[in-house]
């Protein structure tokens, strides 16, 4: 009996719909959608069937707002995102699926403890997957005669515009041309971006919920619009999603509210807003942001908003916010609530470096070997020529024998495997390195090599499998030109799988290097060439993967013809920048470039644990911090 029972109440449930949502779909149809193409509707349903299998409603619930923006406010009709406000429902039961807002206000009022609550004249978009079996007739017929993917098991999304009236009776609508392109870009961004999310630690919260919190969250992506909807010869558009929604400032407030991730679109600041904080000043030299004048750390200020950038006093500040800061502030500050997020706090060593020769100093590594490049002390030196004697103790700087990788492989006795690190701890575990070293700094440049290789990138981990050597085309190198010995550690780990050619390109490469080629122990091959890679590349072994750290896509008008190059060899090709900021502006040149960006700015586990500091800003700044990748 209590089998009948349930199979009646899960026929009910497929039908009918419970828990926090509208109930079936409401019979509406693409086909009926004015102008809307055939193959647009495949693309729907293809970016549908994608976000269906990477399940988010196994972690989000409807109280998991996200704030979505689609490229520019003058892209859309009204001037003004659609649906800026997106919950997904059916994590706790009920239809499956995401509801899309007008504002958070009108979210917040339709969402119940148990029930979506209907609220008069409030739209909503609704994507919810069905059973193909309980669809109208008319939905039945347009996915056998377009054969649509198909999410899951025999479900499809249903996609209509609900509206409460004041009755509480619903009326539906079919979506716009317009709407389905919005839905469209957040389906294919949302898959992308919410495996990222963070759960928060539950401080003061019950130990026994289930309800799982997430940290503040921001992200921008690439997205490529299918040929029949792209407009004005643009076929990719940035999507930003956030978590929570973006939202105006606390006017009475400057702290960092743990809870909330403004949007970067904020209003002018009042009067009395302007706060003059040197919480986050260094003793060090900083520099204006506005005047460009250098002003000594405890004589500096910051925005009393973002606590980011730095400025020598209010005319200027308030000149800045004016004239730029204002459009970056909030995108600013929740890079800045991110900060404890990025820091790597397991290391034993003075891990802030505002100022490097004091802080090589205090490690008794200051003009020895390697670190000689880790301040300007040697920038008179060309990189790359850097005299490097003695053994690796030497080039360690004298470090104990113990604190610094040796040039040995791992153990014999095992089959040989790539060894594949989650991070730093793994790695020191491995080495059986003490925390207190600081090797980790220099080594950043080789691990993040070896981490693009054998785990962002398949088609490199695939050739290293199957024992095959795999050919990188390493851009714009400078201080590791003079780090040779820290990338034996790639072959080290490498522990018998394959081998690895990096050519190293760049103008810094000396002309007495230019051309040559070096061993770094049995599975590691360096070439040498100097000049601008577009201009070399012809002369190459064609790669497998293009890699640039620490690239600053941002600042050299010579990367244009390097990035045109990259496109038109379509090879998977991998950059590091130190800060978001800075991630966020580089992704601007690789949309510029043509570029579609396939790998989303993400921490790189392997960035230095050390933060650097920049003259005009405070943000989290590591290098190799953040990594991402084009044509992956």
């Amino acid at each position: 009996m209590d089998l009948h029972l349930k199979g009646l109440f899960d026929r009910y449930q497929e039908q009918f719909g419970c828990g926090p949502g509208l109930g079936p779909g409401s019979g509406t149809c693409l086909m009926k959608v004015d102008g809307i193409a055939p193959n647009f509707i495949r693309s729907i349903y293809k970016a549908s069937a994608a976000l269906y299998r990477t399940e988010p409603w196994k972690r989000l619930r409807p109280v998991h707002y996200f704030g979505v923006r689609v490229g520019r406010d003058s892209d859309w009709n009204a001037k003004k995102q659609p649906f800026p406000c997106v919950q997904f429902i059916g994590g706790d039961g009920g239809d499956v699926g995401f509801y899309m807002y007008r504002s958070e206000s009108d979210a917040k009022k339709m969402t119940g403890v148990r029930e979506t609550v209907r609220v008069p004249n409030v739209e909503v978009l609704r994507v919810t997957y069905e059973v193909e079996s309980l669809m109208f007739p008319l939905n039945r017929r347009m996915i056998k005669s377009l054969s649509l993917e198909a999410s899951g098991s025999e479900r499809f999304p249903v996609i209509d515009i609900a509206r409460c009236t004041v009755a509480g009776a619903l009326q539906f609508r079919n979506p716009t041309l317009d709407e389905l392109r919005f839905v469209y870009a957040f389906m294919k961004a949302i898959c992308m971006v919410h495996p990222l999310l963070l759960v928060a630690d539950r401080e003061g919260g019950s130990k026994y919920s289930t309800m799982v919190n997430f940290e503040p969250f921001i992200e921008t992506v690439d997205v490529q619009w299918p040929p029949e909807v792209t407009k004005g010869g643009y076929d990719l558009v940035a999507v930003t999603v956030s978590h929570p929604p973006g939202r105006a400032y606390d006017e009475k407030s400057s702290s960092v509210s743990a809870g909330s991730t403004p949007t970067k679109y904020v209003e002018p600041p009042m009067e009395d807003t302007f706060i003059d904080t040197n919480a986050y000043s260094s003793t060090g030299l900083r520099q204006c942001a506005m005047c460009e004048r250098e002003v000594f750390g405890e004589q500096s200020i910051c925005c009393g908003r973002c606590r980011t950038v730095v400025y020598c006093g209010s005319i200027c500040q308030k000149q800045h916010w004016n004239e730029t800061h204002k459009s970056l502030c909030g995108l600013y500050r929740a890079m800045m609530e991110r900060e404890e997020e990025l820091a790597i706090n397991i290391f034993l060593f003075p891990c802030s470096a505002d100022q490097p020769c004091k802080w090589l100093e205090s490690l008794d590594i200051h003009q020895k070997g390697m670190w000689r490049r880790k301040c300007s002390c040697y920038s008179h030196c060309s990189f790359g020529l850097l005299p490097l004697k003695g053994g690796l103790h030497e080039q360690w700087g004298e470090l104990d024998e113990f604190e610094y990788p040796q040039d040995t492989s791992f153990n014999n006795n095992f089959t040989p495997s790539l060894l594949l690190l989650s991070g730093w701890s793994e790695y020191y575990n491995l080495r059986s390195l003490p925390l207190s070293s600081p090797v980790a700094d220099i080594l950043s440049h080789p691990l993040t090599v070896y981490h693009i290789l054998t785990t962002l990138n398949v088609g490199s981990k695939n050739l290293l499998l199957k024992g095959k050597e795999v050919i990188i085309h390493y851009l714009g190198p400078e201080g590791e030109l003079d780090w040779m010995p820290a990338f034996a550690e790639v072959g080290h780990l490498l522990n018998g799988m394959g081998n690895v050619q990096i050519v190293m390109v760049g103008p810094e490469v000396p002309a007495n290097l230019s051309g040559t080629t070096s061993g770094i122990g049995s599975r590691v091959r360096v070439n040498l060439v100097r000049g601008v890679y577009q201009v070399e590349a012809s002369y190459l072994p064609s790669p497998h993967v293009v890699i640039a750290l620490n690239s600053k896509l941002e600042n050299y008008s010579s990367w244009g013809g390097a990035l045109d190059l990259i496109k038109s060899i379509s090879v998977p090709a991998f950059f590091t920048d130190q800060s978001e900021a800075s991630c966020v502006n580089a992704k601007q040149v690789l949309r510029n470039a043509g570029l579609h960006i396939t790998h989303p700015v993400t921490p790189n586990p392997f960035r230095s644990p050390v933060k650097n500091l920049t003259p005009s800003s405070n943000l989290p700044s590591y290098s190799n911090g953040f990594v991402f990748g084009v044509n992956t």
